[in-house]
């Protein structure tokens, strides 16, 4: 028996074993929040990467906006960076903010890999597990590479962004900051420029942690919700397909399938609860991040403006992939969601449930008229999360960006 139970908590270390060591490098896993509510500098790790992003990064690019605002090139090239910052900004106060709604999900989730199940269970759940840890996987190996081309080749002298002599000293050279920004002291000095440089380095590490921790999390955590609604259809469709008089049919797990409903659906409500808004400021970004690439690139095959340099251009398209790809990802996550939770309606009504007595169908009905809704994830209590609207998404986008086009053209 215990070497069982093992083997079980085995499976959610390996499920969430790598959310787990992220979200508690950002003090914030939520079964960690009784032991460590007493240590100041886990309380204090949010607080203080949002300080760094928005004191030591987006202030200083929003100052630099001011002063280029009238050259597009240069404001694009601002808005790219200064973007992600304003948004890991959001994305980690909500994040933060969610820490402890969401220890009952953790709490759920641990004692559905603990509890008895049967075998094709197990595969269903590790299964859905596989994707969730596939995609966190691919997704922390996609930011390393996003890291190395906007902080670390930086350094090397391979900027991503456009030099300019307005925000950047020209007697300076080639010495130039991490992103576009200006500060009301002497940076390009020493030691003040490498200080502030350092500062800009960390909060460059801190935006690329933001962007990729949160959406996996949430993808992990509607894996296997999602999981558990398709294991929940398929125990209703074997108890309802059974014959009551050739095979015992144990009808009072009836009560027991309408507890697990709604306790998924709770679950579903609060995850949505939590992440509504990382995944509205993760819209807002891409959107922003697409437009303005998309206005650069059009501009540089039409001879306009100043040149951005190939690198630069590989850099930030790349860029632009990865952050698509992560809102396909929180918009599938949700569609399969809706998918599952919706084909319990339908199990229920195609099984023989009009032939059974009334005290058994009492127990269904509450059940059908749940399900008839399907269970769905909105990005700000407004947009829902499915495939439809990433689609909707794209296209608005790309009507976005030939409106710049020619206003910028005039």
């Amino acid at each position: 028996m215990e070497s069982l139970e093992k083997y079980r908590s085995q499976e959610f270390d390996w499920a969430l074993g790598i959310n787990r060591v992220s979200l508690r490098l950002l003090g914030i896993w939520p079964a960690d929040q009784d032991e460590s509510s007493k240590s100041l500098l886990t309380v204090s790790r949010i607080p203080l990467m949002v300080l760094v992003i928005f004191g030591g990064l987006f202030l200083p690019q929003m100052w630099a906006l001011a002063l280029i605002i009238e050259q597009l090139p240069l404001a694009i090239d601002n808005l790219m960076t200064s973007c992600p910052a304003f948004t890991s900004c959001i994305k980690l106060f909500f994040i933060w903010r969610s820490k402890t709604i969401l220890q009952p999900v953790i709490e759920s989730v641990l004692q559905d890999y603990l509890r008895p199940k049967s075998e094709w269970e197990e595969l269903t759940m590790r299964r859905e597990a596989s994707k969730g840890r596939l995609i966190t996987i691919a997704d922390y190996s996609l930011m390393t590479i996003c890291c190395v081309g906007f902080i670390i080749l930086p350094t090397l002298g391979f900027h991503v962004r456009i030099v300019n002599n307005v925000t950047d000293y020209a007697s300076y050279g080639n010495r130039a900051l991490l992103v576009q920004s200006y500060y009301p002291y002497d940076y390009y000095e020493s030691p003040a420029f490498e200080l502030t440089n350092l500062v800009q380095l960390t909060a460059a590490f801190f935006v690329g942690m933001t962007v990729a921790i949160p959406d996996d999390y949430f993808c992990a955590l509607m894996f296997h919700v999602s999981g558990q609604f398709e294991i929940l259809g398929l125990q209703i469709e074997n108890l309802m397909g059974k014959d009551d008089a050739k095979e015992g049919v144990d009808w009072s797990l009836l009560g027991s399938f309408v507890e697990r409903h709604v306790h998924l659906n709770r679950m579903v409500a609060t995850l949505e609860k939590s992440f509504e808004f990382l995944i509205a400021a993760q819209i807002l970004l891409v959107t922003v991040m697409v437009c303005c690439m998309g206005v650069q690139v059009l501009r540089t095959l039409n001879g306009a403006g100043e040149k951005p340099s190939p690198f630069q251009i590989l850099t930030l398209s790349g860029t632009v992939f990865y952050l698509l790809l992560h809102t396909f990802v929180d918009c599938f996550v949700s569609e399969s969601l809706t998918s599952r939770s919706s084909e319990i309606f339908f199990k229920i009504y195609s099984c023989r449930w009009c032939a059974l007595p009334w005290n058994k169908v009492r127990c269904l009905l509450p059940m059908m008229l749940a399900a008839k809704t399907p269970r769905q994830i909105r990005a700000g209590r407004i947009m829902p999360l499915s495939l439809a609207t990433y689609c909707s998404i794209v296209k608005s986008t790309t009507g976005y960006i030939s409106m710049l086009v020619a206003v910028s053209g005039r």
